[in-house]
């Protein structure tokens, strides 16, 4: 790849991060329909863990070890699902040519490029959408000080509606982990400025044109009407499973479908984080926190669900293997 010239327009990375079940797969499916934008259909979410285990790769400037560092990550979520659904990822040779620089952002951002089928577009913006870097916005900053991080947020009882829906976690750690993640990345975006912007998910589904446009303003490129028709379908879970338009009316479920009691205590749980954003929130009072031992028990059951969701893919066994992998990456379940 050629060397940029010093004015040269911004070209990434952008990190895409939410909650999951928010919005992410939607907005980054949305980016993509740019000419100008690249984003890898399957998330990282292993740049926290390879970057405390960085020295021990070994000069990757040495094709031999590089190939030995591409064999190593090969069991990685990030590469399992690309093998699976994407056709394979870059191989070690081509990943090793592209890379501009062997420290972890030469690296990284070489296999991003090559997976997201940008190779030499020195013009395109390259990205990755990792709903767990929300917990990593520091580290992201300090790795890639350039880095532009586009944060969407979804109404807490919507999105809590749904991770029980798709995965059958519980609803009350589902809420305080929303709480916690999100107030974090709000004060983190807050010192970042303005590389940092949130976006509600229910404003992308109830005027996608506006949100994009702002989103493109963001980005430094040109709002494109076309960006708003997907090619496929981002989801394969919950009710917009298999859909390749906007569902408008995906939001707001929580006033027909949430139980009352549980509605209340996920407020006392959200209330002021809630209203920070501009969601309706009926609640005033003290504000609940779960305690370590109840996040723990729901943890523990919500891991449970996801080994035998998994399960039905991969076996029990495999499963097991996969998600404890997962969870040593990312530090979420």
């Amino acid at each position: 790849m050629s060397a940029l010239p010093p004015d040269a327009p911004w070209r990434g990375p952008l990190f895409l991060v939410g909650m999951p079940r928010s919005g992410t797969k939607l907005l980054r499916d949305l980016l993509n329909q740019h000419p100008r934008v690249g984003i890898p259909r399957v998330e990282t979410e292993f740049l926290p863990d390879w970057h405390r285990r960085w020295s021990s790769f070994g000069d990757l400037s040495q094709l031999d070890a590089f190939r030995a560092f591409h064999a190593s990550v090969q069991g990685s979520p990030y590469f399992v699902y690309m093998a699976e659904d994407e056709g394979g990822s870059a191989t070690a040779d081509a990943w090793h040519a592209a890379c501009r620089s062997f420290d972890l952002p030469g690296v990284f951002e070489a296999l991003m490029r090559l997976d997201a089928g940008l190779a030499d577009r020195d013009d395109a913006i390259w990205g990755d959408k990792s709903p767990g870097y929300i917990r990593a916005l520091p580290l992201l900053d300090d790795l890639f000080p350039q880095a532009r991080l586009l944060h969407i947020v979804r109404d807490v009882r919507d999105y809590c509606l749904s991770m029980n829906t798709a995965w059958g976690k519980h609803p009350l750690r589902a809420a305080q982990r929303w709480v916690d993640a999100v107030g974090r990345a709000q004060a983190v975006g807050d010192l970042i400025g303005a590389r940092y912007l949130e976006l509600r998910y229910e404003d992308l589904l109830g005027d996608p044109e506006g949100a994009l446009q702002r989103v493109c303003a963001f980005l430094g490129i040109g709002y494109l009407p076309s960006m708003t028709v997907l090619d496929r379908s981002p989801e394969n879970l919950g009710s917009a499973k298999g859909a390749t338009t906007i569902q408008r009316g995906n939001s707001e479920k929580w006033r027909t479908e949430m139980d009352a009691e549980l509605r209340e205590q996920i407020e006392r749980m959200a209330g002021p984080l809630l209203r920070t954003f501009g969601y309706d929130c009926a609640y005033h009072g003290p504000v609940l926190r779960l305690s370590r031992t109840q996040m723990k028990a729901f943890q523990l059951a919500d891991g449970v669900a996801l080994v035998r969701a998994d399960a039905k893919r991969r076996g029990w066994v495999g499963a097991l293997r996969f998600r404890a992998r997962m969870f040593k990456e990312s530090g979420s379940g």
